[in-house]
């Protein structure tokens, strides 16, 4: 329950090689589809899986982006929890969407992240993580 309540993943061992479909994106900030499903708490622990999975060698081939290592999809998370650790603090303090947006808490990543998603359609599922609504 990632991307959505359908998501998959699939290992081949043999080959080293990890198949993330679309809950993991080598470019841009991760699709959260609340609608279907996804939140933020399975965004965060489907990638937690796929690092705990990945060896230094694993091939990592996401839904959409360029095939990728298990550093790559940590920094991915990391940037996550760097955002959610942002906005949290101002969920708590009462901020809406609109205002979180505004304060650009995802400014330091919109350079490397604007492929795809952007940061307000990104924001909402951390802002609704964070009040503790999926």
């Amino acid at each position: 329950m990632a991307h959505t309540d359908g998501d998959t993943m699939v290992k081949f061992p043999a080959a080293d090689v990890i198949m993330t479909g679309d809950f993991y994106r080598s470019l841009g900030y991760p699709n959260i589809d609340r609608a279907n499903g996804g939140s933020l708490k399975g965004m965060l622990d489907g990638l937690a899986e796929v690092v705990a999975l990945s060896g230094p060698n694993t091939k990592i081939v996401p839904g959409h982006g360029t095939v990728v290592g298990k550093a790559d999809v940590a920094a991915h998370r990391d940037m996550i929890l760097a955002i959610r650790d942002k906005i949290a603090p101002m969920v708590r303090q009462g901020m809406t969407l609109e205002q979180v947006t505004a304060a650009k808490t995802t400014a330091a990543y919109d350079p490397k992240c604007l492929a795809l998603v952007r940061p307000r359609s990104f924001c909402g599922p951390v802002v609704r993580g964070a009040e503790g609504r999926a």
